[in-house]
Formats: structure tokens, C-alpha cells, sequence
């Protein structure tokens, strides 16, 4: 069956209209009652959102199940392990579990087993579909309904080839969205379009790019926090982590000089679901084989832990108790933590206090009030991929956005200013 997708630039609405056609959808096929729309993410900050969007909405509230798409491929391996296992299709990484769940997802018995509990099935953000992880949608487009949302041009990842995504994109029906809703700030929707373009930037209403000598830097970055109003939070690019980090260390302790006053700041930093996982791994040490005493008895030993790690627990011991599961590999454990991290982001209820402060990429589907982005020396990647990430942290902004640049001369190059743009100004 064809599929329905959305496609436009950010603040356009994407997800909004997806999930107008969700809706229009349950009203024309409702739901059985043990059906769900089953909503795949990327990210768990994305699921902690669209589980919010959900809430919102009557018709949809109640009637949908958001998971990250690599907890989905785990679920339904786990359900059929006997066909994988005859089909050599082995869970490993993240791509290696997808493209394990790809592969059973064509066959029809699998793909009509997951349509019977979600016959709609919907995906933000779908840029972000590597090959099996595409493999795995294509699979339930067959079968239940699927509605796509994606704008290339926001992908993040220099690893995935967005070609196949858009080749298969291209066949659905595809409603193209160009009015930007987010912001109507003529600065900051002039530079969106100047970064598609791979166009410098300039400055505008709402948007502010600036160098400021290092000794002044802090009271610039701590005043603009400081007296913005509204929700707000401060981004940085790859390799702007140290610069995050010292920042939040000088903040704390307040600013204060003949010219400026400024209280402590607290910037709040939320860590990775994937380093949180590694660094329980790393302190549990080799579990290959440990039967669930032994590994009970490791989770006891743990100083510091994370709190979802009581859970990993009582799920381990549950398994023992109600399934008789006795022993653990690495690989059956760091699925687990990966599945309850889920739930627990999900539904735990705790937020941060503070300003947030996070990398660009985990900003992706969050909006604020105020922006303040610190881009430091050394970001990896290519023109244009510096162009997509400086584009995903000015579009997180509804009323401002506040550049930080760390040296002078990161102004005159991408993304802040292009070759092409150079020459022109040249000739």
C-alpha cells in the first residue's frame, strides 16, 4: 500500500501534519481494541516528545506506542528468533539488529504479525534511515499503514548515504511543506534559507553572530542567558564539548566586573543513553556466560549508578523467578538496559533544573525560545555538513538565536561563510 509523507524544512510543521493524518486515519479505520500506532524514533528525547504530542491530541491519546526503532528491531527478533536463527539473521550492533529485523520483516508472516497489534505505523525525522533500518519500513509499508515525516537536509549523520532513503521517499505521496511556522523572526528565517542554500548567513532580526576577545566571551555568553526570557538552552557542535564544559564551571560561579553582574548560571547537561549504557558495561565488567546471582551481586557492587539501574535489576531477577532465565551474555544485558533506559527516559518524570546545555544532535526535534549556540574551533566534517548543523541549532529558536564563534577567523569560513561566496565577493 502506498505510504503518506511530509516533507519541508524545520518549523515547517512536519510533525504536526503527521499527526493530523494519524488522526484522519482512526477516524475513517478505527482502532480494535488491543491495537496501537506504533510511532518509531531515533532518539529518546524524540519519543519523550511525540509521546507528549499523543497526550495532547483526544483522538490519539492513549492509542500509541513510541519506541526507538532499535528497541522495535530487539522486540521483534526476540519474538522470532527461530526464523532468524534459520535465516542467519544475528543481532549485533544497531545496524546489525536492523537489518536482522529488516530481513524478517519481509517475510509475510512477521511483517502481518506486527500489523495485526499496530496497523499505522508512523516515523519522524526519517532522514536518519540507513539502509536496514529503511529495509525494516519498507517492509511494514506493506502492510500497515505508514506515515513519514523527513527533510534531508537535517540528516546528521556524514555516515548515512540519504540516496536509497530518498529514492524510496520519492515513490509515496508526498505533501511538500514550505511555510515555517516556528518563527516569524526575519533573521533567523533568512539564514535557514541561506544555510539550505549553502549561503553565509548574516545577521538579522532575532539572529546575533559574533567573536568576543576570550576574557569578555564569558560575560557575553552569560548575559545573553541571563536575560533572555523564556524557555532557553545552549548548543554546541562536535568538538564543542570542552568549551561547554569550561563555560558551565565559570557560569556557576557568577560574573561580575565594573560593567556586568550576572548570578550564578547553572547549565545542565544530559547524559547520553548509549554512554550511560557503555559505562555500566565498563563497571560490570565480562558478563559472558554469569548466571543471574553473579550478575545481581556485580549490580550490588556498583557505586554511582544510574537510578533506571534498580530496574535492570528487578527485570533480571523477574526473569529468573517467572521464566527461569539463569545465565546473561554482554550482548542480552545491553539490550535490556537499552529497552528499560527507554521506559525510564519515557515515563520517569525527571527533568533537568537548570539551563539545558546539549550538543546540537540532541537538540534535534526540540524548540526554545532562545538559542545560544558556542561554536568552537576543529568541528569535523564537510561544508555543507557544518552548514546542516549550524542550520539545526538556529531553527531550534522561536524568538532569538545568539552565535558564539571562539576565534575571529571561524567567520570567514564554512559555515559562516562559503567559497563560492568568497569568489563572488572577489570578482
Amino acid at each position: 500500500m502506498p505510504f503518506q509523507g511530509f516533507e519541508g524544512p524545520a518549523g515547517s510543521g512536519k510533525t504536526h501534519r503527521l499527526m493530523e493524518a494519524v488522526e484522519q486515519r482512526l477516524q475513517n479505520h478505527p482502532l480494535l481494541p488491543h491495537q496501537k500506532i506504533l510511532s518509531l524514533t531515533f532518539m529518546h528525547g524524540s519519543r519523550r516528545r511525540l509521546d507528549a504530542e499523543f497526550k495532547a491530541r483526544p483522538i490519539l491519546n492513549g492509542k500509541a506506542v513510541a519506541m526507538t526503532i532499535d528497541s522495535f528491531a530487539v522486540q521483534v527478533w526476540n519474538r522470532w528468533r527461530t526464523l532468524a536463527a534459520s535465516l542467519g539473521a544475528q543481532i549485533g550492533d544497531f545496524n546489525q539488529t536492523c537489518d536482522a529485523c529488516g530481513n524478517l520483516l519481509e517475510h509475510d508472516a512477521v511483517a502481518k504479525w506486527v500489523a495485526r497489534s499496530y496497523p499505522v505505523v508512523m516515523v519522524d525525522e526519517a532522514q536518519e534511515l540507513a539502509l536496514p533500518r529503511l529495509r525494516m519500513i519498507s517492509a511494514l509499508s506493506g502492510h500497515s499503514a505508514v506515515f513519514v515525516a523527513a527533510d534531508e537536509f537535517q540528516c546528521l549523520d556524514e555516515g548515512v548515504d540519504t540516496a536509497p532513503f530518498m529514492a524510496w521517499f520519492g515513490a509515496g505521496e508526498i505533501t511538500q511543506l514550505n511555510q515555517i511556522h516556528r518563527t516569524n523572526q526575519a533573521g533567523l528565517l533568512a539564514a535557514g534559507v541561506r544555510l539550505r542554500g549553502l549561503s553565509s548567513p548574516q545577521e538579522g532580526a532575532g539572529l546575533l553572530i559574533r567573536h568576543e576577545f576570550p576574557n569578555l566571551a564569558p560575560f557575553k555568553i552569560g548575559a545573553a542567558i541571563f536575560n533572555s526570557q523564556g524557555s532557553k538552552a545552549v548548543l554546541y557542535p562536535p568538538a564543542g564539548g570542552q568549551w561547554a564544559q569550561a563555560l558551565t564551571q565559570r557560569l556557576a560561579q557568577g560574573l561580575h566586573s565594573p560593567k556586568y553582574n550576572i548570578p550564578p548560571i547553572f547549565l545542565s547537561s544530559e547524559p547520553r543513553v548509549d554512554d550511560e549504557i557503555e559505562l555500566s558495561m565498563v563497571a560490570l565488567g565480562h558478563l559472558e556466560g554469569s548466571t543471574h546471582t553473579e550478575l545481581l551481586a556485580r549490580i550490588d557492587l556498583l557505586a554511582n549508578s544510574p537510578r533506571w539501574m534498580t530496574n535492570v535489576r528487578a527485570s533480571i531477577f523477574g526473569s529468573a523467578r517467572r521464566m527461569g532465565k539463569m545465565t546473561w551474555t554482554d550482548n542480552e544485558l545491553r539490550d535490556l538496559m537499552g529497552r528499560i533506559t527507554s521506559n525510564y527516559r519515557a515515563y520517569s518524570g525527571e527533568r533537568l533544573r537548570g539551563v539545558p546545555l546539549m550538543p546540537i544532535h540532541q537538540a534535534k526535534n526540540r524548540q526554545f525560545d532562545h538559542v545560544i549556540i558556542i561554536w568552537p574551533p576543529g568541528v569535523p566534517g564537510t561544508a555543507e555538513f557544518k552548514a546542516r548543523l549550524l542550520y539545526n541549532g538556529i531553527t531550534r529558536a522561536r524568538r532569538s538565536c545568539k552565535v558564539f564563534v571562539r576565534t575571529a577567523g571561524l567567520l570567514v569560513e564554512p559555515p559562516f561563510r562559503f567559497a563560492h561566496a568568497q569568489n563572488m565577493a572577489q570578482g
